[in-house]
């Protein structure tokens, strides 16, 4: 097969997936889209997986094989993959998870359709310890569905941008695209699709979804990087930044600012708070140095009510790392744990609540229903008994039109008493009849009434219940309410701790200004007064050794009056 121009190249990072590669190996080898090329990272595992990957290079020509001699991770291994990809259209697939055979097939034929830049799909997540296939609104993208068929551009979905899923493997890109924005993978970190994703979704212009579950995202597997809460973690903090930083760098963007700044703190704080304590205080001051570049101008504002950690970044802001971690964290996360209490028991109320009235509303239609049938079975019965009453007037009238005497012969046979017996048999049935028809319809009334009674019971049943609940709401509403109020007074004191410390710090610096300006002063007087002193001295001097120099020319010149001073005269100008 001529390979040298596919419709899609499928790019594979792998690393020490031994259990799940030929499973993720069969499901892109065995595509309907037979057109493409298969390109296959190898990051320096240790496992069984080279020789895996190997072992399908020999079967399929269709497969390249990269081999990576020391592990640099998914990002650089998928930007080597981009580099000598040759497809039209660009997909990636994790080497723990697997796709539907149509799925390339699928995005492909979406997206030649319409020439786009992005193609999106579906995916389901795959409970490995379970087996059971999981759809959720993140991963399904129900976002989007609204886009179905139709072609839209990143500014079209800027209100839901935040919603959607950033993973890479459910979507193929235009190879030409890629290399026009010039998007690469931050190497060396986990989390390096979040950049990526934001990097080249908010400049396309082209974009289209396939509202169909085409990829397979493997969760609850041994040994997974998403599974790892170790130091890791903090490849999110620089990852979260430079996201931030695309993401302003598109002004359709500015009018849900607030909602972007809150989406960080929500997404950073969180991952705090799954962080091993060993790893707190390194992803503190990181996470405080990214809440202080968010430079939230209004943080009295009620948006910020609606951000669920944005009390934790008040508290970051506002305290030191030992004050946060040692007694503001823990109370916060007492009161998070309340309000979560809380909110399950409103939840629990409310879905009672729609039992019930479900419940009710059953019951009540089959109250109807079952009214409905005794008026029905009554309706019948008075039905019949016009009848008869009409066939027996009618017998009567026959009888008397063919001349019956009194004797109650007509042609030898006594047609009276037939008739009577006639009668009495039509009575009889009638008596059998309504009979059944009222024991039908008591056994019906005591039916109606044993699903009352039930329904009385059930609903007193679930009347407890839902009294025990708002019991204990209250209870957890008055302890919620104190904690609040300790930790909003804790706060405060902090706060009020801080701005005496600050107000004292201030008057200790204006004082040791104050003593600084004032030794100054004191310094220029001494140096004045040393310099004056200093001029005198300097005066002095020379007028001591200016009266001393001429004090020395006046005897020079006496001794060079005498006459032994001309004869030395005369002799040194005889030497020159």
């Amino acid at each position: 097969m001529n390979i040298s121009e596919p419709k899609v190249s499928v790019i594979i990072p792998f690393n020490n997936v031994e259990h799940y590669f030929e499973e993720c190996l069969e499901s892109v080898v065995n595509q309907t889209l037979k057109d493409i090329e298969i390109i296959l990272i190898n990051d320096a595992s240790t496992d069984n997986s080279r020789q895996i990957a190997e072992k399908y290079v020999q079967r399929d020509e269709r497969i390249k094989l990269l081999d990576v001699d020391t592990r640099k991770g998914q990002g650089y291994a998928r930007n080597r993959g981009i580099e000598i990809a040759s497809g039209e259209y660009i997909g990636f697939v994790d080497s723990d998870d697997f796709v539907k055979e149509d799925a390339f097939e699928v995005l492909y034929s979406a997206a030649e359709e319409d020439d786009t830049d992005i193609t999106m799909c579906m995916a389901c997540e795959y409970d490995d310890i379970n087996k059971t296939y999981i759809y959720s609104d993140y991963y399904s993208m129900t976002a989007l569905n609204y886009f179905e068929g139709r072609v839209f551009s990143a500014e079209d979905t800027k209100d839901i941008v935040l919603n959607m899923n950033v993973a890479l493997w459910n979507k193929i890109y235009k190879r030409t695209y890629l290399q026009n924005i010039g998007e690469k993978f931050p190497e060396g970190f986990i989390y390096e699709d979040l950049p990526f994703f934001f990097g080249t979704y908010l400049p396309a212009k082209r974009i289209k979804f396939v509202n169909k579950c085409l990829y397979n995202y493997r969760v609850n597997r041994k040994n997974s990087t998403m599974q790892q809460f170790n130091n890791k973690i903090l490849d999110r903090l620089p990852m979260v930044s430079l996201t931030y930083e695309k993401l302003k760098s598109f002004a359709y963007l500015d009018e849900i600012r607030n909602r972007i700044q809150g989406w960080i703190i929500d997404d950073l704080f969180h991952r705090y708070t799954l962080l091993k304590e060993n790893y707190h205080k390194e992803f503190f001051f990181q996470m405080k140095k990214i809440f202080q570049g968010l430079e939230i101008e209004n943080p009295d504002d009620a948006f910020w009510k609606t951000v669920y950690h944005f009390k934790g970044y008040l508290l970051v802001m506002n305290n030191t790392f030992d004050e946060f971690n040692q007694k503001v964290f823990n109370e916060y996360l007492d009161i998070h744990e309340v309000e979560h209490r809380l909110k399950s028991i409103t939840v629990t109320n409310e879905i009672l609540d729609g039992k019930l009235h479900l419940i009710y509303g059953d019951i009540e239609k089959n109250y109807k229903y079952t009214e409905k049938i005794v008026g029905f079975a009554d309706s019948r019965i008075n039905k019949l008994e016009i009848r008869l009453s009409e066939m027996y007037d009618d017998l009567v009238n026959k009888i008397k039109t063919a001349g019956v005497q009194s004797s109650g012969y007509v042609n030898g046979e006594d047609i009276s008493k037939n008739f009577d017996e006639k009668i009495k048999l039509i009575n009889s049935d009638i008596k059998d009849l309504t009979y059944v028809v009222y024991n039908d319809k008591t056994e019906l009334k005591a039916c109606l009434d044993e699903l009352k009674e039930k329904f009385d019971l059930l609903k007193s049943e679930l009347s407890d219940i839902k009294r025990i609940n708002e019991n204990k709401f209250e209870i957890l509403s008055t302890e919620y309410n104190k904690r609040q109020n300790d930790f909003e007074l804790e706060l405060q004191t902090s706060k009020s701790d801080l701005t005496n410390k600050l107000s004292a710090l201030e008057c200790r610096l204006d004082e040791e200004k104050n003593l600084n300006v004032h030794n100054f002063e004191l310094l220029k007087q001494m140096y004045e007064t040393k310099l004056v002193e200093l001029q005198k001295r300097q005066y002095l001097e020379t007028w001591n050794l200016k009266k001393e120099f001429n004090e020395n020319i006046k005897q020079i010149k006496e001794e060079l009056s005498s006459p032994f001073g001309r004869l030395f005269s005369g002799h040194k100008h005889q030497e020159k």
